[in-house]
């Protein structure tokens, strides 16, 4: 895909600070992991970015923990970073329930401490996910995509056309945005990744290794929003269905499903 990062990539001084505050941390013998996320592992880290470290400590030392926190403040202001340093107990850590975000960023995370591999054992546990999590996420958003843009027949109306004739286009081009959102998380679903934060989740939707036909083109397309009117509403619901249809086959040979077998398997299996 075409879409890069653009600006002056400060990786180099981001990887140098963070390497002096791992080898300051890791002479504490209470330390058992350290972990890279954020631009650290992307490989771009402008004026705009944060140095994300996570750091581990073995029973519960609030006194070191707040050590660890002040080196990493006075490291950032030594060199014009902002440090995002965060210290857990290890023991508290295993029991955190992890969201989605905390899935997608310690999925991508680079572990570059972990002497006892105790770190590297727990991202692996909470990380796993059941053998249809992946079929339940596609069969919710094809129901929720039928209702609002993209029905099983071809001239049923949907919600964002209801909205149009309730005399709200403003709604209507508000359904196709929630829409949108719905097709992104199905292509991340069909690639078995979980879903970035908002502001890193198209950028990193163009990295997949699956990606339906004319996908960066559709949706700059679908986004697009000169004004409120129906033709721009007919334009971007077109766009948005020539992406579900670029996606259904995929869906249909990875699932084993249907469309209308997935709502059959969204109503048997998902809880109400």
């Amino acid at each position: 895909m075409s879409v890069k990062l653009k600006g002056e990539n400060r990786i180099e001084k981001f990887r140098r600070v963070a390497e002096r505050l791992v080898s300051e941390i890791t002479r504490y013998r209470e330390v058992c992991g350290i972990v890279f996320t954020g631009g650290l592992v992307r490989g771009f880290t402008d004026k705009f970015s944060d140095l994300d470290m996570d750091v581990f400590l073995r029973g519960k030392n609030k006194r070191l923990r707040m050590k660890i926190y002040d080196l990493g403040l006075k490291e950032g202001e030594r060199f014009g970073i902002e440090v995002d340093l965060e210290v857990y107990f290890l023991r508290e850590f295993k029991k955190q329930e992890w969201d989605e975000v905390d899935k997608w960023e310690y999925s991508k995370a680079e572990i570059v401490y972990d002497p006892e591999g105790e770190i590297r054992k727990i991202f692996e546990e909470k990380l796993r996910v059941s053998k249809n999590f992946w079929i339940k996420r596609i069969a919710i958003c094809s129901k929720y995509l039928k209702w609002y843009c993209c029905p099983l027949k071809k001239d049923a109306c949907t919600i964002a056309e209801a909205w149009v004739e309730r005399g709200d286009p403003m709604i209507a081009h508000y359904c196709i945005n929630y829409a949108i959102e719905l097709l992104i998380e199905v292509i991340f679903a069909l690639n078995k990744e979980f879903l970035p934060p908002p502001k890193w989740r198209i950028f990193y939707s163009y990295k997949l290794k699956w990606l339906p036909k004319d996908y960066e083109k559709l949706l700059k397309e679908a986004i697009k929003i000169p004004n409120f009117s129906s033709k721009e509403l007919n334009r971007r619901l077109k766009a948005v269905r020539r992406l579900w249809n670029g996606i259904i086959p995929r869906i249909e040979k990875q699932t084993g499903f249907t469309t209308e077998q997935l709502i059959r398997y969204y109503i048997e299996n998902v809880p109400q």
